[in-house]
């Protein structure tokens, strides 16, 4: 009887409280990622990526910002993912580049690692493929297998474009709107040229808005204002984030165009006053390089007046060398949402303890009872037995 009501008892407790557990509901599957950077081969018609996870891959990937989902072919075996992405079909864009000439391919492939959701595992690669222009006017593309950057001439013009957490600051990652970051434009081996900005557009998945004008002056000055040119090489402004409302991922794209120096020694500057009627075209006949900022992941659910971001929290977007592959991370909970889960938790695990131990205290109470009057009734009927004998 002893043995039916302590079985009875442990069956009772046996429930997820702290340090209980009865039995696995279901055994949770480990975390997958992706091994490595992935692989990417430029054709004269598609991109050719493969890829490599540490385990079975079981989610599904996805072109972004394609208007035909259906474009493109993927094959999954175990743990090796392999994608064939058209660039007619799947309307692949792409830029002109002049130094060096050629044109610049870009696709985003999104990669889920649950077949219905997307998670904080998630992860997007922004790949390029340079297509450079030979001497004779015809073009090649890089050889399948092994692709290269484009050829770097040392002795000629390099920019960069940066969108920076404060001057002089690291490369911005994921930002929150209103919040204060630095643009940032710099060339070098311009030698007595000056450099002037011009033609930028903001750019969020198929679509594409300009900022700047070709005259190097600010299309909306009250959330990109006039530029400032520090020196002949350097170009900055401090621009409160704005994004676009279809897409949360976007990047900048300019034009830098090289100046002569004016006689005085001066470099010229665009003239944005309000008196101005029509654009100063006589600028395109100078040349030209094609640049872009890193991408920028742009989230409305974060008040930036409140807390400002760090830069360095986020992940920032990893560049390589043509094909060059950007990696970014999936939107991660808040520490301030982390810190508010971990607090509803340890309540609920408070409580799971007290309603232990109150059950605890209620069965021990009941055992006794039931044992003593158990024990009673023997005593009884043995002294029952004992008076008829006699």
């Amino acid at each position: 009887m002893n043995w039916r009501f302590s079985m009875l008892f442990l069956l009772l407790l046996c429930f997820d409280g702290p340090g209980i557990k009865c039995q696995e509901d279901g055994e949770s599957l480990p975390r997958n990622e992706v091994l490595g950077e992935p692989t990417v081969s430029c054709a004269a018609d598609a991109i050719y990526v493969k890829l490599r996870t540490k385990s079975t891959f079981l989610g599904h990937v996805d072109v972004k910002y394609t208007p035909d989902k259906s474009c493109f072919q993927s094959l999954v075996t175990n743990n090796q993912i392999e994608i064939l992405i058209p660039h007619e079909e799947c309307m692949v864009p792409r830029r002109r580049s002049l130094h060096p000439t050629g044109v610049i391919l870009e696709v985003s492939l999104s990669v889920s690692f649950h077949p219905e959701f997307t998670t904080s595992d998630d992860r997007i690669f922004n790949m390029q493929c340079f297509h450079q222009k030979k001497s004779n006017g015809t073009s090649s593309s890089l050889a399948i297998g092994s692709p290269q950057p484009p050829p770097s001439d040392t002795k000629g013009p390099s920019c960069s474009y940066e969108v920076l957490s404060n001057p002089g600051g690291q490369p911005a990652g994921r930002l929150a709107l209103g919040q204060e970051v630095y643009h940032s434009w710099q060339c070098q081996n311009v030698y007595e040229s000056c450099i002037m900005i011009d033609s930028c557009e903001l750019v969020g998945g198929e679509e594409t808005h300009e900022v700047i004008d070709s005259s190097g002056c600010s299309k909306h000055e009250s959330i990109m204002p006039q530029l400032e040119y520090h020196n002949r090489t350097h170009v900055g402004a401090s621009v409160k984030v704005f994004g676009v409302s279809h897409t949360s991922i976007v990047y900048f794209a300019c034009q830098i165009r090289l100046h002569p120096q004016l006689p005085t020694g001066e470099c010229p500057k665009p003239k944005c006053d309000l008196m101005r009627k029509k654009r100063d075209d006589s600028t395109s006949q100078f040349p030209s390089i094609d640049v872009r900022s890193q991408n920028l992941e742009i989230s409305q659910l974060i008040n930036a007046t409140m807390s400002s971001l760090d830069s360095s929290s986020s992940n920032p977007t990893i560049q390589n060398s043509c094909p060059d592959i950007h990696v970014e991370s999936a939107p991660a909970e808040e520490e301030e949402e982390a810190s508010e889960s971990k607090l509803i938790e340890e309540e609920r695990i408070c409580a799971d303890f007290r309603s232990v131990l109150i059950i605890s205290i209620l069965l021990t109470m009941a055992l006794i009872l039931i044992t003593t009057t158990i024990v009673v009734l023997i005593v009884r009927r043995q002294k029952y037995e004992i008076a008829s004998m006699s």
